[in-house]
């Protein structure tokens, strides 16, 4: 007798048998069929709406809304960023108290007074006015004529710090200048749109010197850092901003380009070097560089070179004149460098897994890696049944990592759960494409048993770098590199602000009174506080 589920009960003698074993494995055949198709007419359909899109763009007709499907693990309640990213709040300025008492109407004589029943409302009051500062005029014995000075907040400019401390915050709130002007109007400033842009780019030089101090602080004390980018606009043109964060803080920096040598150039902050170190050979072999190449390096370690044309002069010598191995090796020589002189020892780099950013001790984002199964089609019962044991398996297999102890017998549990799931197989290419790109990429997803603490997503670095995307849909592209350097920024010191649960009009408004919060010392000091790892 054949022992299958759907023809347990017929009987079976030993002509019958290899035909229905050969019926069988050709209905086998005919699921799997069905399945590839339907993910190929599904991939078919995705190219078919970017064309269309693509058409409708050309004909100036509007855009097709993008509605993003759910993800992550079923349980919200397990789905919580790992550390003080999860718990930050914003900060809430102190609020002035005003009591109103009003009377009753009507009373009869005789009534008794019982107290009051209180009823609690929030209140805004912006009053414009005219402040005129008389500032006393003496003239000395000896002719010498002696003024009082003016406040240190006000001198240079003709507006006072809280309405530039407003103006700054309503446009890194994502209001534009054409907006903030009606709205100064509408409140009785008198104002011109060029003095507003005045406003704004005033700061530009002091906001990019502590933008670039932030970056310093969070790459040399962070135990990990993140990185995501997003499509941003500049003199009409395709830019890309990136961000880079961690727990404490926020960078991000529009560029041109988002190759892996312009992210590297983001991280030197105009410096540069380039060294031949364990950094180095590591990122050749992970660049899959033949071993002949890596032990002439191997020979070289040690080697510093404080230009391009150093390096060169070396490949040269060497005789490696493939232009693509020669990137590697200028690539691998500012990971070298980096590693060496910038990065904090032991530091994670969090990613999506895009290229540019698999570089360095590398960790990679669950999320990222489960996504594609929420994008396959199961056009049979045993394929949704396979989705759905293979989705359980991930996040069982997600939330004991996120659990697990530094122990021994914790390590052991995760790496078995992980076989577990490697050991499964699926008649749908899509569902078996995914299991195979765990086994691919096991390590970077596992970094988190060595390194307790460290995130198991890179979800906080897209919604860091949400801002910048209301930012391109709202304001569209940036036209001067002095304004896009601003506005980098800007979004920088308010997200570095909630990073570490300050609040940002109030950092503005001791910027603007000459009372500057160092941001990049409160990074530091928050990086260095004791804290207990994450159960």
């Amino acid at each position: 007798m054949i022992q299958n589920e759907n023809f347990s009960d017929i009987p079976v003698d030993q002509r019958t048998a290899p035909w229905l074993e050969r019926l069988l494995a050709l209905f086998q055949e005919q699921v799997q069929t069905i399945q590839e198709q339907a993910e190929q007419i599904a991939a078919l359909k995705t190219t078919v709406q970017e064309l269309r899109d693509e058409l409708n763009r050309m004909k100036k007709l509007p855009k097709r809304p993008k509605f993003r499907s759910g993800g992550g693990p079923p349980n919200p309640k397990n789905s919580t960023s790992q550390g003080h990213s999860a718990q930050v709040r914003r900060a809430i300025r102190q609020k002035a108290k005003e009591e109103v008492f009003v009377k009753a109407v009507d009373v009869p004589s005789g009534a008794r007074f019982k107290g009051y029943q209180t009823y609690t409302i929030q209140e805004l009051t912006i009053i414009p006015k005219d402040v005129t500062y008389k500032l006393e005029v003496w003239q000395a014995p000896d002719g010498a004529v002696i003024r009082a000075p003016l406040p240190l907040a006000i001198i240079g400019s003709h507006f006072g710090p809280y309405l530039r401390t407003m103006v700054h915050n309503l446009y890194a709130n994502g209001m534009t200048q054409p907006a903030i002007f009606d709205f100064m109007l509408g409140v009785g400033i008198d104002v011109s749109e060029g003095q507003i842009h005045n406003i704004l780019m005033g700061e530009s030089k002091g906001y990019q010197q502590q933008s670039e101090a932030i970056l310093s602080a969070g790459l040399q004390e962070a135990p990990y850092i993140r990185t995501d980018d997003t499509g941003a606009k500049h003199q009409h043109k395709n830019a890309y901003c990136t961000h880079i964060g961690g727990e404490y803080f926020a960078y991000y920096k529009t560029t041109p380009s988002k190759s892996r040598i312009n992210f590297l150039k983001i991280l030197l902050q105009g410096k540069e070097g380039y060294i031949i170190n364990k950094a180095f050979i590591w990122h050749l072999f992970q660049c899959g560089v033949d071993d002949d190449v890596l032990n002439a390096f191997e020979e070289r370690i040690g080697k510093h070179y404080q230009r391009k044309k150093g390096l060169n002069r070396l490949l040269n010598e060497m005789g490696l004149g493939n232009k693509k191995l020669r990137l590697c090796c200028l690539e691998a020589g500012l990971v070298g460098f980096i590693q060496e002189t910038i990065l904090k020892p032991g530091q994670i780099l969090l990613s999506d897994r895009a290229g540019q950013f698999l570089i360095f001790d590398h960790a990679e984002c669950w999320i990222h890696m489960e996504r594609p199964l929420r994008k396959l089609e199961a056009k049979t019962a045993e394929v949704e049944a396979e989705i759905q044991r293979v989705r359980e398996a991930i996040w069982t297999l997600y939330d004991r990592l996120k659990s697990a102890s530094v122990s021994q017998e914790g390590k052991e549990e995760v790496h078995k759960l992980y076989d577990r799931l490697l050991a499964m197989q699926a008649t749908s290419s899509g569902v078996q494409a995914v299991i195979n790109n765990f086994r691919t990429h096991r390590e970077g997803l596992l970094k988190a048993l060595d390194h307790p603490g460290l995130p198991l997503h890179n979800n906080d670095s897209e919604r860091d770098i949400r801002g910048m995307v209301k930012f391109r849909n709202v304001s569209g592209s940036t036209k001067s590199t002095e304004g896009q350097a601003f506005r980098d920024a800007l979004m920088t010191l308010k997200q570095t602000c909630f990073r570490l649960g300050r609040s940002f009009w109030e950092y503005l408004e001791g910027w603007f009174q000459g009372e500057l919060i160092d941001l990049a010392q409160c990074v530091r000091e928050s990086y260095r506080m004791p804290t207990t790892a994450p159960t």
